[in-house]
């Protein structure tokens, strides 16, 4: 089966099960998502998890939002039995909200970022939240509850927090001379720039330039969503032929007729598929999904970051110390 007929089957097969209701993004999202990660969807399994994740969620909480199916997939994929896997993300929020973040859809987020052991949880924490105040000496009245997830992804990764958000700080004036538009967005890029390496690198706005201008030429939507994939691609350092590799994908997608009228939504899928082999890809990919998703309602950001959640212990083995 051509990867074409995969996703249209697992769109069909959601669409299916989540009924017309959600938007046809997040559909098309999650589709990829499944496909990406090479998992069949099981709708048995599926609204089992989703079962109990309604029985624990209060009728104001944002587990029961338009992030819903995404929360519910993640914890699907996730291999645990549903109903453990439910209680353990219920209880990795509680942690944060006792730790003093503030209670939200990107708490939830960010609770996916966690590790399962527990006793990671104060370390991961603290690091996440002490990031989040160094961004905030740059930025402070941009810096809020939505880099949550990104501040808990990062900060879990080898390096000092000062440098790192220094570094943000840095990538993101540079940025805006260069024509990207200043917001919620360029701050996700900058933080993802410093994936690889919280120091600065000379060369890195420059790759996100080259890949922005590359994509353009060919057609390519680089709006504000697609910012933070494309700083995941200069972070990645993605050479040419695995540049090509992510066009010649999106090129294949984005001709379905289901994407007709949501080829920004091909992007995040193009390069989740052109990436998939690589593990420790797939955990920088992972983030840039929900925050977006939250703020413009485009699903295909949302797959990044249930992606960590499929991925989460190789990213641990890849973070080294803290």
């Amino acid at each position: 089966m051509t990867v074409e007929q995969k996703l249209e089957q697992t769109f069909n097969a959601l669409k299916k099960t989540l009924g017309w209701t959600v938007d046809k993004r997040i559909t098309l999202s999650l589709a990829g998502y499944y496909v990406t990660l090479e998992r069949e969807f099981d709708e048995t399994r599926y609204q089992e998890v989703a079962s109990h994740l309604k029985k624990r969620a209060g009728i104001f909480s944002a587990l029961r939002s338009h992030l819903n199916p995404l929360f519910v997939a993640t914890l699907d994929v996730s291999g645990a039995e549903p109903e453990q896997a439910v209680n353990l993300l219920i209880e990795k929020a509680d942690a944060l909200k006792q730790f003093g973040f503030k209670m939200n859809s990107y708490t939830y987020l960010t609770a996916l970022m966690m590790s399962d052991e527990k006793d990671q949880w104060p370390i991961e924490m603290k690091m996440a939240q002490k990031l989040m105040d160094d961004m905030k000496a740059y930025h402070r009245f941009l810096t809020s509850t939505d880099d949550y997830p990104y501040a808990m992804f990062l900060g879990k990764l080898e390096g000092d927090t000062a440098v790192r958000a220094e570094t943000m700080n840095r990538y993101y004036k540079e940025l805006k001379q260069h024509k990207f538009y200043s917001g919620n967005e360029l701050q996700w890029m900058s933080q993802v720039l410093t994936y690889s390496n919280p120091a600065y690198e000379e060369n890195m706005v420059s790759r996100a330039v080259i890949i922005r201008n590359g994509l353009k030429s060919l057609k390519i939507k680089t709006s504000q969503a697609q910012y933070p994939i494309i700083g995941f691609m200069a972070a990645l350092n993605l050479d040419e032929e695995q540049l090509n590799e992510v066009v010649a994908s999106y090129e294949l997608i984005a001709s379905m007729k289901l994407f007709s009228w949501y080829k920004d939504s091909a992007l995040p899928i193009a390069f989740g598929l052109s990436l998939r082999s690589s593990k420790e890809a797939y955990a920088a990919a992972a983030i840039s999904m929900a925050t977006s998703l939250e703020l413009i309602l485009q699903a295909q950001q949302a797959i990044m970051i249930s992606t960590i959640a499929a991925t989460s212990i190789a990213t641990t083995s890849n973070s080294g110390s803290y």
